[in-house]
């Protein structure tokens, strides 16, 4: 087949799983402690928002990968905790990874980083 020609995708293909992420200016070892900073008196942090929001029912997965020696990727991504969260909540979930970032973006303002 050329790459002229269109590719045909199986009836039933499942498109592959993006983890939303950010590099950020700070150094790998000092990355959870920016996260924890970024977090610090927001709504993510707090048990009664997160039960109003209902992100209760999502399994937040953060991970910390070095880009290099000034610079981290972290990658934020939230899974259901119960069968069908990610399908029958998936804008509260798109809504709570939003404002993860919006988080992070805020402590870097605040640390004159961004």
């Amino acid at each position: 087949m050329s790459e002229l020609e269109p590719r045909r995708r199986r009836r039933k293909a499942v498109a592959p799983r993006h983890v939303p992420s950010e590099v950020v200016p700070i150094p790998p070892e000092e990355a959870r402690e920016f996260v924890r900073a970024a977090l610090r008196g927001t709504s993510l942090r707090d048990p009664a928002a997160q039960l109003l929001s209902l992100f209760v029912l999502f399994e937040p997965h953060l991970r910390f990968l070095p880009v290099d020696a000034t610079h981290t990727r972290i990658e934020f991504d939230a899974v259901g905790r119960v069968r069908g969260a990610d399908t029958l909540l998936y804008t509260r979930k798109l809504g709570e990874i939003d404002r993860f970032f919006v988080a992070l973006q805020d402590e870097l303002d605040r640390r004159g980083l961004a």
